[in-house]
């Protein structure tokens, strides 16, 4: 196919043509080329002998350079494999006559890597050691002090072993922590420390010269030199910062440890407190914090807390807590007013934030705005109620908040509010008493009902009892009409005869025909009582008594139809005779 687009070419243009060998160049340089080094020669071919110009493309940063001339390719700038390994340009081969056309090739440089970079040595010293003029305070009552971290870099691919020594081993000594390599960087980290001994106080001053080797090809060094003046304290204990922030989640249980203790490793004996007891809970000997509730994000979001430590020797440190409660998304709160109650009359506007990095928006809820410097704006007459808004910031990443209005009613709907409640108040009193009073009469008609019911039954239980006593008093009134008469001719002894005569306990009683009662002689044999009580039909009770007279002289034959004669001295005058 090229062929043929050359073949059409060549006869467009009489038999002259242009064109480069190859589609691509590719050249191969160090890094550590000097400038004016010759990279390559491109050269194009033309049919007759033209005058051919070339032109190079891609070079922004003019770091090579083409004689449009001869085409050679030289060195113009100074070359780093670790910033830029790969160069792709375009080359240009064009007549000068307007008859041909120009001809194009890509260009490929590669850069070497060659060993350029030293180390770079680090050096982070710990502020509870080191003071003001280089002074280090070490601590007698350990083996050793840490001084400082060092971190230690070297930008070339081709190195990977990075070591570092240092000059005085008697009264220092390194720690190696970690080595890595990140892409072309290898990075390696050391710890730094005192060998604390007797050596120590017999000078003031001390040099520290730390050296750095990549151990590459060519090895390159990176050399630090440090004074010191070291002096004992007995007590390096203190905080590493003075104030602290933390960020947890909104939905932490309860007793959930958020930051562990602060002080560093000299602290031995030491008594934590904080002064929000109600949200947190600090361990007085650890420090370790812990969360005592749960918290709630629109509530509050931001909870700043007093920190103090004592020593063994009554020394106090303070530091500042400041515990940020992070939603589910991790938004980070940033407003100390979370809620505000106002008068929807007397509202206007709030500033939320002292800050110009708020998202604007036009309208919320269709009564407020929120400006770009963080002002809450009135738009119109709200009503009354509650009004969550969502406030974001738009120059810090993942920074949003909640912020709660509530708005009551004026000082007229307050009165009438309160005139409302007023006559409530005296309105559930009296209809209370109404009900208890229905209550009370209920109550009353249900006892005098039963009371009631109670008599007639007993007026009934009564009648009944008449109704048997009267018929009980027929009978005996039946069985007491009884006649006296001489047994004589029925009783079977001649020499007994039975009498038998009822006499009244009390006159007071109606008149009755008491008749005498005829039987057998034998007394055992009347089944009737010898006293007896008889209930009369006017309710008056009458006793009767019963007496039996005995014969002790024998009768004459003659005179068996003739009754006994009886002493009339011995019967009572309440006794009738029939």
């Amino acid at each position: 196919m090229i062929l043929f687009y050359l073949f059409l070419f060549i006869s467009s243009t009489n038999g002259i043509f242009l064109f480069f060998e190859r589609d691509s160049y590719e050249f191969f340089i160090s890094e550590s080329a000097p400038i004016n080094t010759k990279i390559g020669s491109i050269q194009a071919t033309s049919s007759s002998s033209l005058s051919i110009r070339y032109e190079l493309y891609g070079d922004i940063n003019k770091t090579f350079y083409l004689n449009s001339t001869t085409g050679i390719l030289t060195l113009s700038n100074t070359l780093d494999y670790e910033t830029i390994s790969i160069y792709k340009l375009t080359i240009e081969a064009r007549a000068l006559s307007s008859t041909v056309a120009p001809s194009f090739s890509e260009i490929v440089i590669h850069v070497l890597n060659t060993n350029d970079n030293p180390p770079d040595i680090n050096v982070m010293f710990y502020p509870s050691v080191l003071t003001e003029e280089n002074v280090i305070k070490y601590d007698l009552n350990s083996n050793s002090t840490p001084l400082a971290t060092i971190n230690i870099k070297d930008l070339d691919e081709s190195t990977n072993n990075l070591t570092l020594f240092i000059n005085d081993t008697q009264h220092f000594q390194l720690q190696f922590v970690r080595q890595s390599k990140n892409g072309l960087i290898t990075e390696s980290i050391y710890i730094l420390s005192t060998r604390n001994n007797p050596h120590l106080l017999k000078k003031d001053h001390y040099y520290l010269s730390l050296y750095s080797c990549d151990n590459d090809q060519p090895s390159l060094w990176t050399n630090r030199t440090y004074e010191f003046h070291l002096k004992p304290n007995e007590n390096l204990c203190q905080f590493n910062q003075t104030h602290y922030i933390i960020d947890i989640k909104e939905n932490l249980p309860n007793r959930t440890l958020i930051l562990p203790r602060l002080t560093n490793q000299f602290c031995q004996t030491m008594v934590h407190s904080i002064d929000d007891t109600k949200n947190f809970f600090i361990q007085p000997r650890t420090g370790d914090l812990y969360t005592s509730t749960m918290f709630d994000r629109e509530e509050q979001s931001i909870y700043r807390l007093n920190l103090q430590a004592v020593d063994q020797f009554n020394k106090t440190m303070k530091a500042i807590l400041t515990v940020r409660i992070l939603d589910e998304y991790g938004h980070i709160p940033f407003l100390s007013l979370k809620k505000l109650r106002l008068n929807r009359g007397e509202f206007s506007s709030i500033d939320l934030f002292n800050s110009t990095y708020c998202h604007y928006q036009t309208m919320v809820y269709n009564y407020f705005q929120l400006l770009s410097n963080c002002t809450l704006k009135k738009l119109s007459l709200p009503v009354q109620g509650k009004y969550l808004f969502s406030i974001q910031l738009n120059q810090k990443y993942n920074y949003e908040d909640t912020f709660l209005l509530e708005l009551t009613s004026d000082s007229n709907e307050t009165i009438f509010s309160n005139l409302v409640q007023s006559q409530w108040m005296i309105i559930i009193p009296i209809i209370l008493s109404i009900f208890l009073i229905l209550l009370l009469i209920i109550c009353a008609a249900m006892i005098i009902r039963r009371q009631r019911y109670k008599k007639q039954k007993s007026s009934s239980t009564l009648s009944n009892s008449e109704e048997n006593v009267h018929n009980k008093y027929d009978a005996i009134s039946t069985l007491s009409k009884l006649k006296v008469h001489d047994d004589h001719q029925l009783s079977p002894s001649p020499i007994s005869t039975a009498l038998y005569i009822v006499q009244k306990s009390s006159s007071s009683s109606p008149i009755r025909d008491d008749e005498g009662y005829s039987g057998s002689s034998d007394v055992s044999e009347n089944p009737l009582s010898m006293e007896t009580t008889i209930i009369t039909a006017n309710q008056l009770v009458e006793q009767y008594r019963i007496h039996e007279f005995r014969a002790h002289q024998m009768m004459s034959p003659s005179n068996d139809d003739a009754p006994k004669r009886l002493s009339t001295s011995c019967v009572s005058a309440d006794v009738s005779f029939v």
